[in-house]
């Protein structure tokens, strides 16, 4: 690495990584990557919460054309209103899904132009993020899966409640080892099992790291949530449903960003890249 003379010290010091965005171009401490997670809410938050309301607004009107179309199918009125009913309760839980997949999309979709300090626009974002939610999704429904599978089974063979109690650990263990699954499937466009195989590989020696940064973001967020329908009522909850998905993924994008750079110098290829990254309505 080249050096330069400083008069303060009286000797060589490497140079400063540059910081062209909301983080610097080198190793991140916990505090920088949820430094860097406000930041980006700061620079960034009116064009993401553009984005997300105009992709879940597309979501709604999906979820209630569904509704509808399935009351007019129904041979009666009275059969009507429990098709409607039956019809929205999975419509509205595929909605939340949609939410959270479009959410973690377009923070990973986010996260180069977040780094580097470009601008960015609600289409290009929405538009970029849209192309890969279906991989995301199915990242986290994999991951959610692999993670719950050992306890879902266990339960399931009807053992009691006090012999599922070991099984936590490796549920715990699993859920952190693919946390990295949704962004690496939105950031670098791979498919569902892609994605989980190189979340392994970047968690991987950070397990710890990686459960530090993830769930105090998590807990925020819930308690969050939490107090906004408790203070709100419905006003709240809705506002929670559209403001809050997106951010547990900012502290978790940017640990991505981390391993990246620790890994695989993603911080000189940025350095000598300053035109990447730009996600424009053009």
């Amino acid at each position: 690495m080249a050096q330069h003379w400083t008069h303060a010290g009286g000797g060589w010091l490497p140079p400063r990584r540059p910081r062209p965005g909301v983080v610097p171009l080198r190793p991140l401490g916990p505090g920088e990557i949820l430094g860097g997670a406000a930041a980006t809410l700061r620079r960034y938050g009116g064009t993401l919460c553009g984005a997300l309301l105009l992709g879940q607004l597309a979501g709604a009107l999906l979820v209630a054309a569904a509704a509808g179309a399935a009351t007019l199918a129904s041979l009666s009125r009275s059969s009507g209103s429990r098709v409607f009913v039956w019809t929205l309760f999975p419509a509205a839980a595929l909605f939340l899904l949609f939410t959270c997949a479009l959410a973690t999309a377009l923070i990973a979709v986010l996260l180069r132009p977040a780094v580097l300090g470009r601008a960015v626009t609600v289409p290009g974002l929405l538009r970029a993020a849209l192309t890969r939610t279906p991989a995301v999704l199915g990242a986290q429904l994999l991951a959610l899966f692999a993670a719950t599978a050992p306890v879902v089974a266990a339960g399931a063979a009807g053992l009691p409640a006090l012999a599922l109690l070991p099984l936590l650990p490796v549920a715990l263990w699993l859920g952190v080892l693919f946390a990295l699954a949704p962004t690496a499937a939105g950031y670098e466009g791979l498919r569902p099992v892609a994605a989980l195989r190189r979340s392994a590989r970047l968690v991987r020696g950070a397990w710890w790291r990686t459960l530090g940064v993830t769930a105090p973001a998590v807990a925020f967020t819930c308690a969050a949530g939490y107090a906004l329908q408790a203070w709100f009522g419905p006003a709240g909850a809705l506002s929670a449903l559209v403001l809050l998905p997106a951010f547990p993924q900012l502290p978790a994008g940017l640990l991505y960003v981390d391993r990246l750079i620790r890994r695989e110098h993603l911080a000189e290829a940025l350095a000598t890249d300053p035109g990447a990254g730009a996600v424009s309505s053009g």
